[in-house]
Parts: structure tokens; C-alpha cells; sequence
């Protein structure tokens, strides 16, 4: 057994028993090991253990990690040396010597995907840049373990590393953080949108902060999402993911973004406990739904309000929506617990005479020229006017706490030979 043993009077008995994996240090309860001392940060460094030694790196600490009294960015810890964050003092005890493991130069290898059955589907190449390790072995071991999984993930730990990997392979989608040694996020963000215009590009981040969400935006992001805390949050960005990877940009094809777009995207609205406003329209009926700390609080639809107003909402088969930033609702007229809601739809929509078969829609997404204005439907009365957004990468439609950029549009699904529907399009 190796473990990290704190030698400060004050905190006699703090251990951590280390293994073969990154585990990140610090101050918030999200970190492997956590020390609560003022001087530590939220996220101080990572370990890994290597044999008889402990490979240490920084995470931008504000008061700096040290070996021996020497400030680090990222070394080596032998038996019997002091490791010090901020002023918490370890000492590194092997009493179980392992045969020596070298410590990875760089980030986590790629996952290979299998081949699907007739080799048709098509693979795309993932790229995720975090300085954290532990982040990206967690999520090279998470979605590369998934069986549903179309992807070839890459990994960067650094600015430099990102862009090195971009230079030599051809990439489909960029996820970033925001903080990154060197270069901070949002400027690798810019600059990879500058040499590479046509790659997706995806913030996920744990800071959530309203200035940081709109120069991501600006920067060419087409998502802002925050870092989730549980299996079902990171199920969800996965499936996000997976549906922008599968978005094209052509003047004469509009692809699914999601099959149960509405549903999905109040889902993670919910989960993520954001506060948005979600406008929705088709030629009949337009209507919002407020969700305020992830619930659904109001809804109206023409003169119908609260849970009957919902549920017409959720029941349309064509349509747009746009998510647009929270304001407070005019009332609140719902008060039942959104999964609860949600499960009710499909009972819903039988009471409203909408089958499944009749309720075939795909959520689509279609960039434009940022200086149009969105096409409007010609209708007797006009629904509320929805702003064009200005959109720098094409899609800038959901985060995770707000998704304050949307611009989508429900038409029917093709039908049984593949042929799209009748009448002009989109």
C-alpha cells in the first residue's frame, strides 16, 4: 500500500491510498482526495502513482505545488520526499514496493471503436483538451466503454498538444475547457475557429459563468455545456455530442439533431438545473415554457396555461423553438416535478389524437448567413418575434445551465424509401 500522509500538526491521520489512476487533490468535495484548508485551491494538482513514485501536476493552484520546497508544474515525488500544497505538507510512504509502470509522456491513447455490422456507420474523430489527466482518463474510459460508441477519441492536456493533433489528423469535433495553461480556452477557442472554421467546436466546462458562456459563443463555440456530477449528466452530454457529430452542413441536406428534440433538450435543461426560457411556435399555436433552477414552473399556449398549456406544447409535430435567456415568469401554474411531466407526454399526445405514427418529427438545425433574419412563417396573427441570432459557427444553440442561442426548426420525417418530404425547403 502507497499513501500520501500529511505531516502538519493540525491535521494528524490525513492519508490518501494512492493507485495506478490520475485522482485529482484540492478543496472542493468533486476531487478524489479532498483537504479542506483554506490554502488549498478548489482543484490543486493530479497524482498518478508509478511504480515506487508519484508523477505530480499543478492544476493552476494559486498558491503553488512544491516538492522540496522547489515550485512544480509537473514532477516526480520520490519515497520519503515532502509534497506541499499551498501550506499542507505530505509525505510520500511506500510500504508495498511494485514494479516501476512509466508514467504516460502524454495524454491517453485513443480508444478504437469496432466496426459496426456492414462497416457503414460512419466514425468520427473527438478531440478533448482539459489540463487535467484524471478528466481525460475518466472520460476516455467512459464513453470509449460504451457500446452505441461512433467515435475515435483523441486527448490534449495543453494548448500546444491540441494544436499539434489538429495539424496532423483530420478532426470533427473539439471539446475544451475554459482553463488551460499558456492559452487560456476561449483563446484557443478563437484561434482554432480561425484556422479550422469548419470543425465543431464544444466548451465543457465546470465554470459557469454568463461572460464566459457569450465569448464562447462569439469564439465559434456551438455548444456551452457545464461538467455534469453523475452517470446521468454525462449520458446526456454524450448523447449531445453524438447528435452534433451527426449534424452536416449542406445547402440541400438539413440533418436530425435529435428525434425527441423538445423533450430532450427540457430534459437537460432540468438535469442541469438552468433557469430558461423556451419560446415555441408553428403556424397554429405559439406558446413558453419557463424552467427556473431546473423546473418547469410555467407554460402557456394561446389562452392555455400551466400543465394543459405543456402539454399542447410538447404534442406539436411541426414547428420551431428557440431557447432564450431566463426572465421572470408571469405566473407560476405549474408546480409538479418535471419527470413527472415528462412522462406524461406520450399519454398526452394520444388524448390530443396524436399517434406515434402521426408524431413523426426531427428536430433539425440549418446555418445561415449571421446577417439574415430567420424566416418567418405567413400566419393571421403573428406569434411573438424571435431576433435572428448572429451566429459565428452555425449552430449556438444550447448550454447545459442556459442554452441561450437556438435557432430550430420540427419537419417530418423522410419516409419509408429515404426521400424527404414534399414541399419547399427549409
Amino acid at each position: 500500500m502507497s499513501r500520501l500522509v500529511a505531516i502538519n500538526p493540525g491535521l494528524a491521520g490525513l492519508s490518501f491510498e494512492l493507485g495506478t489512476r490520475w485522482v485529482t487533490i484540492g478543496r472542493s468535495d468533486k476531487n478524489a482526495f479532498q483537504i479542506v484548508e483554506t490554502s488549498v485551491s478548489s482543484q490543486h494538482c493530479e497524482v498518478r502513482l508509478c511504480g515506487n513514485e508519484l508523477v505530480v501536476r499543478d492544476l493552476r493552484s494559486t498558491n503553488g505545488t512544491f516538492i522540496e520546497g522547489r515550485t512544480i508544474t509537473e514532477a516526480v515525488l520520490q519515497p520519503g520526499q515532502t509534497l506541499r500544497l499551498g501550506e499542507v505538507e505530505f509525505r510520500l510512504e511506500i510500504t508495498a514496493p511494485g514494479p516501476p509502470t512509466p508514467a504516460p509522456a502524454t495524454a491517453p491513447a485513443p480508444v478504437k471503436n469496432p466496426e459496426t455490422a456492414g462497416g457503414t456507420q460512419k466514425k468520427y474523430r473527438v478531440l478533448f483538451v482539459d489540463d487535467s489527466m484524471a478528466f481525460l482518463e475518466m472520460i476516455t474510459e467512459l464513453f470509449g466503454a460504451r457500446t452505441d460508441i461512433t467515435w475515435d477519441i483523441l486527448t490534449a492536456t495543453s494548448p500546444d498538444k491540441a494544436l499539434a493533433i489538429l495539424q496532423q489528423k483530420l478532426i470533427d469535433l473539439v471539446v475544451l475547457d475554459i482553463s488551460m495553461p499558456l492559452l487560456d480556452g476561449i483563446q484557443l477557442l478563437g484561434l482554432i475557429h480561425q484556422r479550422y472554421p469548419n470543425i465543431k467546436k464544444v466548451v465543457l466546462t465546470g465554470e459557469s459563468d454568463d461572460r464566459h458562456r457569450a465569448a464562447c459563443l462569439a469564439n465559434g463555440a456551438e455548444l456551452f455545456l457545464l461538467k455534469p456530477g453523475d452517470e446521468d449528466g454525462w449520458r446526456l452530454i454524450f448523447n449531445l455530442l453524438t447528435s452534433l457529430l451527426r449534424w452536416e452542413d449542406s445547402d440541400d441536406f438539413v440533418s436530425t439533431l435529435s428525434d425527441n428534440g423538445l423533450y430532450n433538450i427540457i430534459q437537460l435543461e432540468c438535469v442541469g438545473g438552468s433557469s430558461s426560457l423556451l419560446e415555441v411556435r408553428n403556424q397554429q399555436t405559439a406558446g413558453e415554457i419557463y424552467i427556473e433552477g431546473g423546473a418547469i414552473v410555467h407554460a402557456s399556449a394561446g389562452k392555455l396555461v400551466g400543465e394543459k398549456a405543456f402539454h399542447q406544447l410538447l404534442a406539436l409535430t411541426d414547428g420551431e423553438f428557440r431557447l432564450v435567456p431566463f426572465r421572470a415568469p408571469p405566473a407560476h401554474t405549474v408546480q409538479r416535478q418535471w419527470d413527472l411531466l415528462l412522462a406524461e407526454i406520450p399519454r398526452a399526445r394520444d388524448e390530443e389524437n396524436y399517434s406515434a405514427d402521426d408524431d413523426g418529427t426531427i428536430l433539425i438545425t440549418k446555418k445561415r448567413p449571421p446577417a439574415q433574419p430567420a424566416s418567418v412563417p405567413e400566419v393571421k396573427e403573428p406569434p411573438p418575434k424571435l431576433e435572428a441570432v448572429p451566429s459565428t459557427s452555425g449552430m449556438n444553440i444550447i448550454t447545459l445551465e442556459e442554452m441561450v442561442k437556438a435557432d430550430t426548426t420540427l419537419i417530418s420525417k423522410p419516409d419509408s424509401e429515404g426521400h424527404p418530404p414534399a414541399g419547399p425547403k427549409p
